[in-house]
């Protein structure tokens, strides 16, 4: 994002994009520092939230944000770490998530991973893909 582009936004659009950024920073550092398994427990663990009848607005704000901050920072920031950033960001508006993760066949000895975020019955983070390809291997309530 063009400075001139983060300054035309308003207040609380450069607060949410800044919370995005700190939040895949996170996720990149958890990534790298535990194991799938430390990292599932520590997604998942907590009380369950609303997952349903999360607010439209507030769906659509955060999937805006963690897209346009996981597009502009300097690091890799592609699906998984977007569904946490997501996940952690919605947690604080007290709606629950899920994290899929699945798979494809890439070809004849390749699989090719994807993950996306629902609140309910809608899709927060993973666009832009046909998510039918993928076969989900495992979730987190988040």
């Amino acid at each position: 994002m063009r400075i001139s582009r983060f300054n035309a936004l308003d207040g609380a659009d450069k607060r949410l994009l800044m919370r995005a950024v700190g939040w895949l920073a996170a996720a990149r550092v958890m990534m790298l520092a535990m194991s799938f398994q430390r990292l599932a427990a520590r997604l998942s663990a907590g009380e369950v939230l609303k997952g349903t009848g999360a607010d439209p607005e507030v769906l659509s704000r955060v999937s805006w944000a963690v897209a346009a901050a996981a597009n502009n920072v300097p690091w890799r920031s592609d699906c998984f770490p977007q569904t946490i950033a997501a996940s952690k960001m919605l947690r604080k508006y007290g709606y629950g998530s899920t994290i899929h993760l699945g798979v494809e066949r890439a070809g004849d000895d390749e699989l090719a991973g994807h993950a996306w975020l629902t609140s309910g019955d809608v899709l927060v983070t993973g666009r832009g893909v046909d998510l039918s390809r993928y076969t989900e291997l495992h979730s987190l309530r988040t």
